[in-house]
């Protein structure tokens, strides 16, 4: 019997980079983007345009949505010519968004009250690793549900973490976002000390890399920065800040009290009013330079 295409709904930069993979490792792809030109990318490099997501659903058995928020989610599965309308009795929805859980909870239960399954999967890592199917997914399903789906993550990455039931795997992606945002914002913060102190930045992240002050950041995008000065491409600041002020509402939904982690919320803030929500979300290095007068990087952006 002939495999079924997958069916790709959201074709961002991480969209597209998991399309391009499944199109390497030999899938048919059925995509739909509100975006004609991405659709039109896609196209190009083999997929076949659907007209809506219940057209994209109609045609194959499992449907991957990569979506900016929970809203954008809401309609392309639930909402008129959604995936809900095309799905065929056991469509399998992989949900790689990186919304709020109650959204992705809520769609879940639709789903699964429509007589279909649904897994969170949601995605660490670039596009860059996505191309080439190094991607980590944080998984919130049954033992079952993830069973079957699986396969065909292990073709999209390398590591699969089960963090428990429906809707944990994008709380994991949440506390995860909250976190590393917060770290490399400690670390621009720790820089600007040192610089405007007569530091060389090159030789602070050195120092700090072989203490216990070291993290992955700040050997990879922190010291990109102080090298270069690069802002324009990466994950974009304004989705960073989308997903620290959701972990920051969740957090305050369940009663937890933050000390520490709040703060990056308000330097993205300023990142946002400035302008430079499109910007990689190291730009949130030129906020604070501004603020103490001094420049981090040795070259311009």
């Amino acid at each position: 019997m002939e495999q079924k295409p997958i069916g790709l709904i959201g074709l961002g930069k991480m969209g597209s980079a998991v399309g391009k993979n499944l199109l390497k490792k030999g899938h048919g792809l059925v995509v739909y983007d509100l975006d004609p030109d991405a659709v039109g990318r896609t196209v190009k490099e083999g997929a076949v345009a659907a007209a809506s997501a219940g057209a994209v659903a109609r045609r194959v058995d499992t449907v991957i949505t990569i979506l900016p928020n929970g809203p954008d989610v809401e309609r392309a599965v639930l909402g008129p010519g959604g995936v809900l309308e095309g799905a065929q009795l056991g469509t399998l929805l992989l949900e790689s968004s990186t919304i709020s859980p109650e959204v992705t909870r809520r769609v879940g239960d639709a789903v699964r009250a429509a007589g279909h399954r649904m897994v969170d999967a949601a995605i660490g890592r670039l596009p860059k690793e996505a191309e080439e199917a190094k991607l980590v997914f944080m998984v919130g399903a049954t033992a079952e549900d993830l069973a079957s789906v699986r396969p065909l993550l292990m073709q999209m990455g390398t590591e699969i973490f089960h963090c428990g039931g429906p809707g944990a795997g994008v709380t994991m992606k949440l506390v995860n976002n909250l976190l590393a945002h917060a770290i490399m914002s400690a670390d621009l913060e720790a820089l600007t000390i040192g610089t405007r102190a007569g530091l060389d930045a090159e030789l602070m992240i050195r120092v700090l890399s072989s203490t216990a002050a070291e993290n992955r950041l700040l050997r990879t995008q922190v010291e990109k920065y102080a090298q270069s000065g690069e802002i324009a491409s990466g994950f974009k600041a304004v989705l960073a800040h989308k997903d620290v002020g959701l972990a920051l509402s969740m957090a305050a939904q369940l009663g937890v009290p933050l000390w520490s982690l709040p703060p990056v919320q308000q330097v993205l803030n300023l990142t946002l009013a400035r302008g430079r929500g499109d910007l990689a979300s190291i730009g949130i290095a030129t906020v604070i330079e501004e603020a103490a007068g001094v420049r981090i990087a040795k070259t311009q952006p």
